[in-house]
C-alpha cells in the first residue's frame, strides 16, 4: 500500500483531538485519489494497518481514523456524567470494551485521558502533630522548585528579576526530595520525608462538563460496509447501558451524529405533514376539487417504496440525506401525476368515457412523463458512480431520487390511470345516488311553495297564486 501514500506528517506533543503534552502525538497520512487505488479504499487500508501495528507496552491507545463528509461528529458518541472523575473513567473503560465487541467498530476512545505521572505529597501524622499545614508545605515546595522572587532591579533600561530556588541538579533528582529541608513554625528544619508521605499517581489532563456536570465522552467509528451505526446505538441503549447505569449510578445520552439525527427527525416530523398539507391545498385550488388531489398524491408512497428498495439493493443505509432525497422525489413524481391527471380531466370534459379517457391520457402524456423522469435520473446518476470522498455522503440522496423516480414513473403510467378511473366511477355513482334520493325526497323549498299556493287558492279560488302574489 506504500504506492498510495503521497505525504506523511508527524506531529509531537499534540494531536487533532485537542490533547497536548509530551505523551501524545499524531501521524497524518495523505493518500492518492480513490480511483487510482483500485479496491484499496480507506476502510480496507485502515483494517490492514491495524492488523500490522504492534501496540507497545505503556501505550494507552493507538487510533487510526479517516476523514469523512456529511454530518459532523463520530458515528458513536456517548456522554456519561453525574459521578466523580475516577468512577467516570471506570465506566468509560467498561463501555469501550463492550463497544469493541461489535463488528466494524474501531477507534474507540474517551476524552478523559490520563496525563503524566505525578508526585503527590500528603502530610504525615508527624507533620500534622507538629503543626505543619498543607498550605505551608505546598508554598515551601513551590518556592524550592519554581523559585521565590527576592529582588527586581534595572540594568540598562531592562527589568531584571532575581529568584532563589534549588539548584538544577537537585530539582531534577528524585533522591533530593526525601532530604529536602522543610522549615517549621519554631524556625527549625527537618527533612521532607519526616513530615510528608509521597506517592505516585496519574491524574487527568482535562476535565470536561456536560449540562453542568462532570462528564466523559466515549466515541467510536463504524465501518458502514460491516455494520450500521443506528443498529449499534439501539443495541447499546437496550442491552449495554442499563447495566452500566445500575453499577455506577450515572446518567448518559447520545451526542454527535445521533443527536444531529434526532434533532433533524424532530424537525422533519413537523415539516412533512405541513408540506403534504400545502401540496394538497395547492392542488385542490388548481384542480378545483377535493378528490383529485388525493389521486395526484397517491404516487408518493410508491416512490418511497422505490427509494427504500434502492437502498436495500445497493447496500446503502438510510440516512438524513436519503430523507432529503425523498422530499425532492415527492415533488417530481407529483409533477408527473399532475400532467396525467389534467389530461384525463380535459378528456372527460369533452365527453369521453372514463376508461377510454384514462388510456388516452396515459398515451398522450407518456413522452412528457418519461422525459421528466429520465432527465432527472440521468442528471444525478453520475454522482452514484463517483469515487471521490466528498461525494460519498451524497449517494444515499441520489439512490432515493433514482429508484424512487423509477418506481414512481411506472406507478404514474400504469396504476394512476386505474386510480383515476376508479375515482371517476365513484363520483358518477355518488351523482346517481344523489339524483335518486332527490326523486324520492322532494326539495323542501318546493314543498313549502306548493303548500303556500294551496292556502291562497282556498282563500280566493278565483285568484291564482301568481295573481295573488302580484296583488300582495
Amino acid at each position: 500500500g506504500i504506492d498510495f501514500v503521497r505525504l506523511i506528517v508527524a506531529r509531537q506533543n499534540e494531536n487533532s483531538q485537542g490533547e497536548k503534552g509530551g505523551h501524545v502525538g499524531q501521524i497524518t497520512v495523505e493518500l492518492s485519489e480513490p480511483n487510482s487505488r483500485g479496491q484499496w479504499n480507506n476502510q480496507e487500508i485502515i483494517r490492514q494497518w491495524q492488523q500490522r501495528v504492534v501496540i507497545q507496552p505503556g501505550m494507552e491507545y493507538f487510533l487510526i481514523k479517516s476523514s469523512r463528509g456529511g454530518i459532523p461528529g463520530s458515528d458513536l458518541d456517548i456522554a456519561l456524567n453525574g459521578i466523580p472523575a475516577d468512577q467516570l473513567k471506570l465506566a468509560s473503560l467498561e463501555l469501550q470494551e463492550r463497544l469493541r465487541e461489535f463488528n466494524g467498530v474501531s477507534a474507540v476512545k474517551d476524552d478523559l485521558s490520563y496525563g503524566k505521572e505525578q508526585l503527590i505529597f500528603e502530610l504525615s501524622p508527624t507533620g500534622r502533630a507538629i503543626g505543619l499545614s498543607g498550605e505551608s508545605l505546598g508554598n515551601q515546595l513551590r518556592a524550592n522548585f519554581e523559585g521565590e522572587r527576592v529582588q527586581i532591579f534595572q540594568d540598562k533600561g531592562e527589568e531584571i528579576e532575581v529568584r532563589i530556588r534549588l539548584a538544577e541538579r537537585n530539582r531534577d533528582s528524585l533522591r533530593s526530595l526525601s532530604t529536602l529541608p522543610v522549615m517549621l513554625d519554631d524556625g527549625s528544619t527537618t527533612n521532607l520525608s519526616n513530615v510528608a508521605d509521597l506517592r505516585y499517581a496519574r491524574g487527568f489532563d482535562d476535565l470536561k462538563h456536560n449540562d453542568g456536570l462532570l462528564a466523559v465522552r466515549v466515541t467510536g467509528d463504524v465501518d458502514p460496509r460491516m455494520n450500521n451505526s443506528n443498529a449499534i446505538r439501539a443495541i447499546v441503549a437496550r442491552t449495554v447501558m442499563p447495566g452500566i447505569v445500575d453499577r455506577f449510578g450515572l446518567s448518559w445520552k447520545y451526542l454527535g451524529k445521533a443527536q444531529e439525527q434526532s434533532e433533524s427527525v424532530g424537525g422533519i416530523s413537523v415539516a412533512l405533514p405541513l408540506a403534504l398539507l400545502m401540496i394538497y391545498i395547492i392542488l385542490a385550488w388548481v384542480l378545483g376539487s377535493y378528490v383529485w388531489p388525493l389521486a395526484v398524491m397517491s404516487v408518493i408512497p410508491f416512490g418511497l417504496v422505490g427509494a427504500i428498495f434502492g437502498h436495500w439493493l445497493l447496500g446503502f443505509d438510510v440516512t438524513m440525506m436519503s430523507v432529503f432525497g425523498i422530499f425532492g422525489l415527492s415533488g417530481i413524481v407529483i409533477n408527473d401525476s399532475i400532467i396525467l391527471t389534467v389530461a384525463f380531466k380535459n378528456l372527460r370534459a369533452g365527453g369521453m368515457p372514463a376508461r377510454e379517457a384514462a388510456v388516452k391520457a396515459a398515451m398522450k402524456r407518456l413522452r412528457a412523463v418519461l422525459l421528466t423522469s429520465i432527465t432527472t435520473i440521468v442528471g444525478v446518476l453520475p454522482i452514484l458512480f463517483e469515487t471521490a470522498l466528498e461525494a460519498q455522503f451524497l449517494k444515499p440522496m441520489v439512490v432515493s431520487l433514482t429508484f424512487g423516480l423509477l418506481f414512481g414513473t411506472l406507478i404514474v403510467l400504469l396504476l394512476l390511470p386505474a386510480f383515476l378511473t376508479g375515482i371517476e366511477s365513484l363520483r358518477q355513482l355518488a351523482l346517481r345516488v344523489r339524483s335518486d334520493v332527490g326523486k324520492l325526497i322532494p326539495d323542501p323549498r318546493l314543498a313549502v311553495n306548493a303548500s303556500r299556493a294551496r292556502r291562497l287558492t282556498r282563500e280566493d279560488p278565483a285568484a291564482s297564486p301568481g295573481t295573488r302574489g302580484q296583488e300582495t
